[in-house]
């Protein structure tokens, strides 16, 4: 393997371009050792979260909103001085959306996930000051943290089944890039287990997010003869889904189910079983939903399995978010008392607590059946 002389977005790009493919290769080793082998994880200290709320509060004397010129604007949605002068891929997402309806989301753009390139210790040394200003901030400490956690949560629950000699099944929901869900393949591949018994979905809205996902396939060993172009047994697919408007490619009725889900990243968008919104903090309307958190449940519900579990992600207010805030972002708070009220209303119980951050808590709940009369 070459060594990572690499900075954290150029790994990005790596990743999910064409070629590249022993880069590529070696990047995935690295943050593999890092969070299967490396540790400890912690979240961001005292320190840092000081400069959090000073640097919010200086952005939030900085930032203006551009003005419309028709149907476009001629630049970003948002200016800031400070966010210009570095020039960094993460301040320009900050700063623009691919278009007003989307405004609002945290897009899964390569720039948001840089941050997931600050676990391997040889691509952090290689970061700038932007970088680590950016990328390893509160919020992006807790990023890492929540797809470590993610990630070894979902290889452990897989491991213990294919431990048991049964075949597993496992769907990403939401998954952006699915790098968290490669990961666990990919290991899971290298201890020697039979990719056979091994089924694996990974969906997301955005189309550029699923190309991206399957260039990445496509390059390393331990996946690229195993990729389908649909969710076939013992294969791994990645695909564009709709939760809300399309049909399922598995978890309907008569259909065989998923032994793992991971949803993360994607319930501080829905309403529902809240302790709070950027909304109600900044006093701003707030319009009802017509999908709600509740719907979302009863989809992963649907697609998990009796004895299956679901990997999922709370969500807090911290300056660091507040700081996005300030870019047009609106997020759904949610404490673990909202996040399991939530969820049990959607037959999903015993809750077990995998980690603990500034902005994000990390649990896997288990499948209790619906009852029938």
């Amino acid at each position: 393997m070459p060594p990572l002389t690499v900075k954290p977005m150029d790994a990005v790009v790596a990743l999910y371009s064409e070629g590249n493919q022993e880069l590529t290769e070696a990047i995935v080793e690295s943050l593999s050792r890092a969070i299967f082998a490396g540790g400890p994880f912690a979240p961001a200290g005292v320190a840092q979260r000081i400069l959090a709320r000073i640097s919010y509060q200086a952005l939030k004397l900085t930032t203006r909103r551009r003005k419309a010129d028709g149907d476009a604007r001629k630049s970003g949605m948002y200016s800031n001085p400070i966010l210009e002068r570095s020039q960094h891929p993460y301040a320009q997402a900050l700063m623009n959306s691919s278009c007003d309806d989307t405004e609002a989301l945290v897009e899964g753009g390569d720039p948001m996930n840089g941050p997931y390139m600050m676990i391997s210790p040889e691509i952090l040394k290689n970061g700038g000051f932007w970088d680590r200003t950016f990328l390893h901030s509160v919020q992006g400490r807790d990023v890492q943290l929540r797809f470590i956690w993610e990630t070894q949560a979902t290889y452990q629950e897989a491991r213990s089944r294919l431990e048991k000699g049964k075949a597993v099944r496992m769907k990403a929901v939401a998954a952006g890039t699915g790098l968290s869900m490669v990961l666990v393949y990919d290991r899971l591949v290298k201890d020697g287990f039979d990719p056979a018994r091994m089924t694996v979905r990974i969906t997301d809205r955005d189309q550029a997010n699923a190309d991206k996902t399957g260039r990445l396939l496509a390059k390393l060993n331990s996946t690229k003869g195993r990729v389908t172009a649909g969710e076939t047994t013992g294969g791994i697919s990645v695909g564009t889904e709709d939760l809300f408007a399309d049909e399922p490619v598995s978890g309907g009725a008569g259909v065989e189910k998923y032994d793992v889900v991971t949803a993360v990243g994607i319930l501080e968008y829905f309403q529902g079983c809240t302790s709070g919104s950027t909304e109600r903090s900044h006093r701003l309307s707030e319009s009802v939903d017509t999908t709600t958190a509740h719907h979302l449940a009863e989809k992963l519900d649907a697609m998990t399995a009796d004895t299956g579990a679901l990997v999922v992600n709370t969500y807090r207010p911290h300056a660091s978010i507040r700081i996005m805030e300030l870019f047009g972002r609106r997020f759904d708070y949610r404490h673990i008392e909202n996040l399991s009220e939530l969820l049990a209303t959607a037959n999903f119980r015993n809750p077990r607590l995998i980690g603990s951050g500034n902005i994000y808590d990390l649990k896997v709940y288990g499948k209790e059946p619906a009852k029938r009369d």
